[in-house]
């Protein structure tokens, strides 16, 4: 059974990820990943951490920001190309939908 893009990202946000401010990552990775917020989640404050930073984040920047545990990197990661695509998807499916009038 497959998920319609735009019904994931809803529930994500409202605004593509490149246009997050630092308080809307605060957010998402409240949301997403609560005990790494418990963790991190000032870190990534004190660095103003916006969408467009997030998705050009590497295993080295998130070290830099404090997250020190390789696997809570990773793990991260993951969850940053996952957001990345889904916000991706949805521009392209609104895109798709303004060109073809619906």
């Amino acid at each position: 059974m497959a998920t319609n893009v735009q019904e994931v990202y809803h529930v994500v946000s409202h605004r593509p990820i490149y246009f997050w401010s630092a308080n809307d990552v605060d957010q998402w990775l409240r949301r997403k990943r609560p005990r790494f917020a418990l963790k991190y989640a000032h870190f990534f404050l004190r660095h103003n951490v916006t969408g467009r930073v997030l998705v050009e984040m590497s295993d080295d920047d998130l070290r830099e920001v404090g997250v020190e545990n390789g696997d809570e990197r990773q793990d991260l990661l993951l969850e940053i190309k996952k957001e990345k695509l889904y916000s991706d998807l949805d521009e392209f499916s609104k895109l798709r939908t303004q060109a073809t009038g619906s």
